[in-house]
């Protein structure tokens, strides 16, 4: 089932990943029901990438591991071009929306899409956030690094990727579990109908998805994507 956006509006230690532009690529879209924010009760997704050249170490079971960091911005799920999403989306296809796609374009398209991430540092009391600022296409020429990261995609409305949720960390299982009990019920929540994008949950974390964050090929980008 693909996870479809319009334009109609919808913890623990870590390292912030460094400042400056990166080669990325997405490996995790989440539908995370609906979120509270500061307009109201929200429709959110969080997208993640790894980071190739931001390597991570750590260990698990006593054996030393390495790999990407992980690095993810929480977003309202809308593709109006007002919208965080909808700026980043289109920044990195290099055009706009189709009207079709403005009726509902399918989030799970951009896995495995490779990128160039701006990242920007907030600072919130005595935590540095790491925040995605902008996304772009990779430079023609440039070949993007194969994917070491699982491919995490999650939505409770599909099956197959609804067994997808044993996979996420329990910070990421905590929000769906709660945002799809919001979305049980959505007369229970009031929304303005504003955007509230800029939430820092963008970390830097091991790689594979399969291990809980415990333990963490060059694309052929589809032309339905990168125009």
């Amino acid at each position: 089932m693909a996870l479809i956006s319009s334009d109609k509006g919808g913890g623990s230690n870590f390292e912030p990943c460094p400042t400056g532009t990166h080669v990325a690529r997405c490996v995790t879209v989440v539908d995370l029901g609906f979120q509270d924010t500061t307009w109201g009760a929200k429709e959110m997704v969080y997208v993640g990438f790894e980071v190739p050249l931001v390597r991570v170490a750590w260990t698990k079971d006593d054996v030393e591991h390495e790999g990407p960091a992980i690095i993810g911005n929480r977003y309202t799920n809308s593709i109006h071009p007002d919208s965080n999403l909808g700026k980043n989306l289109i920044s990195w296809r290099g055009r706009a929306f189709t009207e079709d796609e403005k009726a509902g374009f399918d989030l799970f398209s951009i896995l495995d899409v490779p990128c160039m991430i701006s990242v920007v540092h907030n600072i919130k009391g005595e935590k540095t956030y790491a925040n995605i600022a902008s996304i772009m296409g990779v430079p023609k020429g440039m070949i993007a690094t194969d994917r070491e990261t699982d491919i995490l995609a999650y939505t409770p409305q599909d099956a197959a990727k609804a067994g997808n949720f044993d996979k996420m960390p329990e910070w990421l299982q905590k929000l769906c579990t709660e945002g799809h009990r919001m979305k049980d019920s959505p007369n229970e929540y009031k929304s303005d109908g504003g955007f509230d994008d800029d939430i820092p949950f963008a970390f830097i974390l091991p790689t594979a998805y399969g291990a809980m964050y415990a333990a963490q090929e060059m694309l052929q980008v589809s032309s339905n994507f990168i125009a």
